[in-house]
């Protein structure tokens, strides 16, 4: 058992690993190439954070966990929209922008509906047990192209953002530090150790994805919990911690809309691309996902973005954050008891 927990472990810390130097690496690239910071925020960065969970839905599906993926990014997004907002609303409330309110949030309930559409085919197609099916891969990831277009197409629109002003009160503690910042900065203006960062970015990635779905699958098979529950639980929440830590830090800040975005935009390309890529290689059994994961999933998409619509305020105060955290954990209760 301890072998399958030190590999789960390791694992997700090498998908963490990987995402970062994936992401610094291809952010790097776009630059050089002049994309612009806000489209490489939509589309690099945000697939970059997103690549722990693609990952291990990808090499759940190679490895014949076909049960897996599908709980890994139901857990991962009900920990995401529940607890991680709701953390960020006790501890700062949150406004949210107009863009979110009209167009990101009825984005996301759009894909929580058809990730549940795609998967709950004993509600909607009379079977004898859920399974996403190649087709509705496709359709998921046809989607998902049509999301990546349309903010691709609406970031023309927007203005971007001005670098922040330099500062030259630092504390006497961060000195060393700054230097070593600085030089690792001067040296990823080399396009070469970019292509480098992105090398052993996907190395670790896909290490990480084979080591988080072998440790879990064992860790499952000996304490007799199914591996939709692991997936629900462990994997899930793993992979979700590091939007929890971005997205506190943004709230902590007052930067909202970065706290939210990241939130909102993981959220999507996991319900649309992690599971559209993984059923396209082999059909997703989801037998130990039922209608109450799939329900609580488009429930918090729909709350999140309803509250703020017709609130005064248009925020995430502490009432409805505390409101989050508590049926997060009834959720999770839930789920345990029933295995």
């Amino acid at each position: 058992m301890w072998h399958d927990i030190l590999f789960l472990l390791i694992g997700l810390g090498l998908l963490v690993a990987g995402a970062n130097y994936v992401t610094d690496g291809a952010v790097a690239v776009a630059k050089r190439f002049k994309v612009s910071n806000l489209i490489i925020g939509l589309t690099v960065v945000a697939l970059g954070s997103t690549l722990p969970d693609m990952v291990v839905c990808v090499e759940s599906a190679f490895h014949g966990e076909s049960a897996m993926p599908v709980g890994e990014v139901i857990g991962s997004n009900t920990f995401d929209l529940l607890l991680v907002v709701g953390v960020m609303g006790l501890v700062r409330p949150l406004k949210v922008s107009a863009e979110l309110r009209y167009q990101d949030l009825p984005i996301l309930l759009i894909s929580s509906v058809a990730l549940w559409v795609a998967g709950d085919t004993v509600l909607f197609d009379s079977t004898t047990h859920n399974i996403v099916n190649r087709t509705a891969g496709i359709m998921l990831i046809m989607i998902f192209v049509f999301y990546m277009w349309f903010m691709i197409l609406n970031s023309r629109r927007e203005r971007p953002l001005s670098a922040p002003e330099p500062t030259d009160n630092k504390p006497a503690g961060d000195v060393a530090e700054s230097a070593v910042s600085e030089k690792l900065s001067c040296l990823k203006q080399e396009q070469w150790f970019s292509w480098v960062m992105i090398a052993a970015g996907l190395v670790a990635l896909v290490v990480g994805g084979n080591w988080v779905v072998d440790g879990a699958s064992g860790l499952a098979l000996k304490v007799g919990m199914s591996q939709g529950l692991v997936a629900l639980t462990v994997v899930a929440i793993g992979n979700a911690l590091p939007d929890l830590v971005t997205s506190l830090t943004a709230a902590i800040k007052g930067a909202s809309g970065i706290a939210l975005g990241n939130i909102v935009g993981s959220c999507v390309i996991n319900a649309l691309l992690s599971v559209g890529l993984s059923a396209t290689v082999v059909p997703l059994k989801a037998d130990s996902i039922g209608f109450v994961d799939f329900i609580t999933l488009v429930g918090a998409s729909a709350l999140i973005w309803l509250v703020p619509l017709l609130s005064k305020n248009k925020s995430i105060g502490r009432i409805f954050g505390s409101l989050l955290v508590l049926l997060y954990i009834a959720y999770m209760t839930f789920t345990i008891i029933r295995g």
